[in-house]
């Protein structure tokens, strides 16, 4: 497991506002542990780490030439954002997603997001509105794009997704609302990321995008919640699908093989 660590580490394309040099590890302002926390952090939220994989102390010290106290504060501000769990044999383990789970998010989704999208309508801006066909054209692109293999698409367009919806947030100008859906941040990033992982739901996604700015622009408040709760009871589908499919593919590829990647409290 530590070697995926530290090669994405040193090797990591992918941009980062501190990073210079693709062979250093961190990089000031950061902190060290707020940089493994960050690392550990986008690798659950991306399913690179699986759930239910265990992650020790030592070994992730070890592998970033570190001592264990920025690791240990790293799996301490992990647990807090509900994405690992302490086990009894040491380390931390990463949350698994069941289906009550999913359900239970996506109903309070429904419920915030309805009323956030509501808001939106009487009070966003054109320059919001410009941001969002600003997204979707961006999003059409990649989807169109020869030059991106599936896994580039799929982060690029987590990440437009993601500002998508963010985008809508804001408009509504509640900051009260604002703080409930920040709190459910981490869990629906790792569930959108899910279930974006299927190509075959990304016209689908960004097509119910594109029908949500058309009522946003008429201000219709009463088609934008409708419409945005059958696409967040969509996007649930496509993570309980998507959940089944790992576990398919997991048993087919590893049968009767324990589910942690550190079997027998090694590590």
């Amino acid at each position: 497991m530590i070697g995926w660590l530290k090669v994405t580490m040193a090797n990591d394309s992918t941009p980062s506002r501190n990073r210079k040099d693709k062979g250093v590890f961190f990089e000031a302002p950061y902190s060290f542990s707020d940089q493994v926390y960050e690392r550990l952090k986008e690798k659950i939220l991306l399913g690179e780490i699986d759930p239910g994989e265990r992650l020790m102390q030592n070994q992730v010290a070890e592998s970033l030439s570190a001592s264990r106290t920025p690791v240990r504060e790293a799996f301490r501000r992990l647990e807090k954002d509900g994405l690992v769990e302490r086990v009894p044999q040491g380390g931390v383990r990463v949350t698994r997603i069941d289906p009550d789970t999913i359900q239970d998010v996506f109903g309070i989704r429904k419920v915030l997001e309805a009323y956030a999208v509501e808001l939106a309508c009487d009070r966003i801006t054109g320059e919001e509105i410009s941001t969002l066909k600003r997204l979707m054209s961006q999003a059409r692109e990649t989807l169109k794009s020869p030059e991106l293999d599936l896994e580039a698409k799929l982060k690029k367009l987590f990440e437009l997704n993601s500002q998508f919806h963010d985008t809508i947030y804001r408009a509504s100008g509640n900051a009260f609302l604002l703080g409930i859906i920040n709190n459910l941040r981490n869990i629906v990033r790792r569930m959108r990321y899910l279930g974006l992982r299927a190509d075959s739901t990304w016209d689908q996604v960004w097509d119910e995008h594109s029908r949500l700015i058309e009522c946003l622009e008429r201000k219709d408040r009463e088609s934008a919640a409708g419409l945005i709760q059958e696409h967040l009871v969509n996007a649930a589908s496509y993570v309980e699908a998507e959940l089944k499919s790992k576990g398919t593919r997991a048993s087919e590829e590893n049968p009767g093989s324990a589910p942690e990647v550190f079997q027998n409290g090694a590590g």
